[in-house]
């Protein structure tokens, strides 16, 4: 069964509309932002945010998420209707929620912003369909990023072989 797209993005839950503007804080990005329009959950997610592209989204909520748990947050941003079930993008979704995670547990969030950037340009070697013709999920291969990233390992093969 598909979710109805016209409900919280973030919770499914339905949408209440005030009658004036009341200032929210974007669920994915973290911005500030008068709406009128909030999930009776209280979550709220801005007009760019609600129209942005998948990586985009992934970085932002990354950048700005204080989630502890990599599975939750991984789960709210697949919600986004720009985050396709069989999509590359989940090549840095995995990446990017593991390090976010991980930086919040450990205190770093100066690093993070850095290290996104890096799983970004990494995960983008990944290509579409590499599930199907490698035998080995894009996805999982971004938790071998994610790995190499924190510990600061970078293999690189000699020449020739």
């Amino acid at each position: 069964m598909t979710e109805p797209r016209n409900n919280c993005l973030i919770c499914g839950g339905e949408l209440a509309y005030a009658d004036t503007l009341e200032p929210k804080m974007c669920n994915y990005c973290g911005q500030d932002f008068e709406s009128q329009a909030v999930c009776t959950e209280g979550h709220f997610i801005r007009d760019v945010c609600h129209a942005s592209p998948a990586i985009e989204i992934i970085r932002k909520s990354c950048q700005h998420s204080t989630s502890l748990n990599p599975v939750r947050l991984a789960t709210g941003i697949m919600k986004h209707p720009a985050v396709k079930m069989h999509g590359p993008e989940h090549h840095f979704l995995v990446p990017a929620v593991l390090l976010s995670c991980y930086y919040n547990r450990t205190g770093q969030r100066d690093q993070l912003e850095e290290k996104l950037a890096q799983a970004e340009k990494r995960s983008g070697f990944i290509p579409g369909g590499f599930c199907g013709s490698h035998g080995n999920c894009g996805a999982a291969v971004g938790t071998g990023i994610f790995i190499s990233l924190v510990t600061g390992y970078l293999y690189i093969p000699e020449q020739g072989h």
